[in-house]
């Protein structure tokens, strides 16, 4: 009756672990697809920022190199100015009379000042214009006398402005980052100033136009260059916070996804709990119907068996048969009661040692008639705080399981250490064929049993034993074959 009551009993933690593991890979794909887009976003936009940022800084040296480079080009203009006024145009006058540069000896003098002054600067070319927009001198003789090259904006210099120096590129500024090395003369600075006499801190009328060309190509392709490694240093920087930030979404996934599994767990402890306290009453209700009729039956089969004549073996056979079942149901519906109603325990000193001793001496019998032999090595005094007739269960659950692995003669081996962190760690070991890797990961599960006929609740009562002592119960295989059970209790 109470197998065909637990084969309708509702298994919902198959059910539920289906529903968890599909919500498990949901949440699993979930966060990487959320991680995968964030980390991206986080590129792009950690890119796009760094070159914003390379932009506007090398934007910010170039407008400052260029600035330097006309304020130097001005000042250089207005030194001409004076330097040419002073040395050239009034000792001509007063000694000439006017001013004629066609004359070779008067452009030889302004030539030397000129060139006095230009001397190891970056200067290409000079030029002065007359009113008539023809080149009155030049720093290259044979522009003497032309017409029709002059800039534009002349006319607005020789009514007394002073423009603004203009950059001439021979190729367009966006093409100069991807053309480095630059060729000379690629980009010039070129400046207009009106040519002015100075005569006691008062300025004369203005005389001509003077066009100074400077070669900036070297500092141009400085700032390039000054350019690519600012870009360059940015790009790397991107891609280091990239990785960093990559590596801690990454690791917060995984704190996310334990977490996760880590509550998964919990719901799932939490609704088989449920299920075990809602099985714990039909198990218990059950018992209490199965238990009075079935030690009548005991007792009865017991009682028949003894006043049977011995003649009679037919009869005595199922006497005994019903007896042996009775007594194996009875065992049942007392694992169903242990397990559905586990009892607190005790916390009494307890001697590991004595609960060994007392439970070797009741299955030596058995185990001499079965061929196993039990071989035991404990440290002494191996003592943890719990009950001493529960862990005497759990043992017994333990080493009767090994024997019955072996099925037949073989060895049990039994250890007893006191680990680190005051901790009591005993491991049972047989000889036989070991537990099956497939089923290892269930054996724990209760209701989950590879035996027939089995309820699958000896190890599952043992673990509930266990850990209602503080400790923990591990299976695995040992190293030379065989199961290995490892038990670990607090130490009192």
């Amino acid at each position: 009756m109470s197998a065909e009551v637990v084969a309708r009993i509702p298994d919902p933690e198959q059910a539920e672990a289906g529903d968890n593991q599909s919500a498990s890979g949901d949440g699993r794909d979930l966060l990487l697809s959320y991680a995968g887009t964030l980390s991206w976003l986080s590129l792009l936009l950690i890119f796009a920022t760094t070159l914003i940022l390379s932009f506007f800084i090398s934007n910010s040296a170039r407008e400052t190199l260029l600035t330097r480079q006309e304020n130097f080009a001005r000042s250089l203009a207005a030194n001409l100015n004076h330097q040419m006024f002073r040395r050239f145009f009034l000792p001509t006058v007063f000694a000439r009379g006017h001013i004629a540069l066609r004359d070779n000896e008067q452009y030889e003098r302004l030539d030397k000042v000129v060139q006095s002054v230009i001397q190891g600067l970056p200067v290409q070319r000079l030029r002065i214009y007359d009113f008539s927009h023809r080149v009155a001198y030049s720093t290259e003789r044979e522009e003497l006398g032309r017409v029709g090259i002059a800039p534009e904006g002349i006319d607005e210099v020789l009514e007394g402005d002073t423009p603004k120096p203009e950059i001439i590129g021979s190729i367009p500024g966006w093409q100069a980052p991807f053309r480095l090395p630059l060729s000379q003369g690629s980009f010039v600075l070129r400046v207009l100033y009106p040519l002015r006499g100075d005569l006691e801190g008062q300025q004369t009328s203005v005389m001509g136009v003077l066009e100074l060309t400077q070669n900036i190509t070297g500092d141009y392709e400085e700032v390039v260059a000054f350019q690519w490694i600012i870009m360059a240093m940015c790009l790397i920087s991107s891609i280091v916070l990239f990785a960093l930030m990559l590596l801690l979404i990454r690791r917060a996934e995984r704190v996310l996804a334990q977490r996760m599994e880590k509550n998964r767990m919990l719901e799932k402890e939490m609704h088989s709990n449920e299920r075990l306290v809602g099985m714990g009453r039909v198990v218990a209700s059950i018992a209490h119907e199965i238990r009075n009729p079935l030690g009548i039956i005991r007792s009865s089969a017991e009682l028949l068996h003894n006043r049977t004549d011995k003649a009679d073996a037919g009869t005595q056979r199922i006497l005994e048969a019903i007896y042996d079942e009775s007594l194996r149901l009875s065992r049942t519906v007392n694992d169903f009661l242990d397990y559905a109603r586990p009892r607190r325990p005790k916390q009494d000193v307890t001697d590991v040692n004595l609960v060994l001793d007392r439970l070797l001496a009741f299955l030596e019998g058995e185990m001499s008639r079965r061929g196993v032999n039990i071989e035991r090595d404990t440290s002494p005094e191996l003592f943890v705080r719990g009950d001493q007739e529960l862990l005497y269960r759990a043992f017994y659950n333990i080493l009767v399981n090994g024997q019955q692995a072996m099925e037949g003669p073989g060895t049990l081996g039994i250890s007893g250490r006191l680990r680190e962190q005051d901790r009591v760690c005993l491991e049972f070991q047989d000889s036989g064929p070991g537990f099956d890797p497939q089923t290892l990961p269930h054996l724990l599960d209760p209701f989950f049993t590879t035996k027939d006929g089995g309820t699958g609740l000896g190890l599952p009562i043992v673990q509930s034993i266990i850990v209602s002592h503080g400790g923990q119960i591990e299976l695995s295989n040992g190293e030379r074959g065989g199961a290995l059970v490892r038990v670990l209790l607090p130490a009192a």
